[in-house]
């Protein structure tokens, strides 16, 4: 007995965006990216003449002067986010038609990062500001 998950074919995913079959993945992930950036970039250009000058980014780092940044940091995990979702689809386009089910863990990791990046980015203006 054979077992198998129910997959769109990845063809519907490489159609691009005027197709109108796309995954449910795919459309979360790009609207996450996008969303997510116009927000993070929104709340950041409200909220950038509150900034102070150094802002607690590296948490990982002992406290003091080590976990302060530039507020141009904050930049950064919303950048990560789109290059994360690029490589993603780089990735997608080589490998979809042989794993799909690799297809959808890509495509809702993309998600994922793009979610928690603009959560922090938000999160730590909030707590400053």
């Amino acid at each position: 007995m054979k077992f198998t998950l129910p997959v769109s074919p990845p063809q519907e995913l490489l159609q691009g965006i005027g197709s109108t079959k796309m995954t449910w993945e795919y459309r979360w992930a790009t609207n996450a990216v996008i969303t997510q950036l116009i927000v993070g970039s929104g709340v950041l250009a409200w909220f950038w003449r509150f900034l102070p000058p150094e802002i607690p980014l590296w948490y990982s780092r002992p406290w003091g002067q080590e976990r302060l940044a530039s507020p141009w940091f904050l930049l950064l995990p919303m950048a990560t986010a789109i290059v994360v979702y690029l490589i993603n689809l780089l990735l997608i386009a080589k490998f979809a038609s042989q794993h799909p089910m690799f297809t959808r863990v890509l495509l809702l990791t993309s998600l994922l990062v793009s979610c928690l990046s603009g959560a922090m980015v938000i999160r730590i203006i909030t707590l400053i500001s």
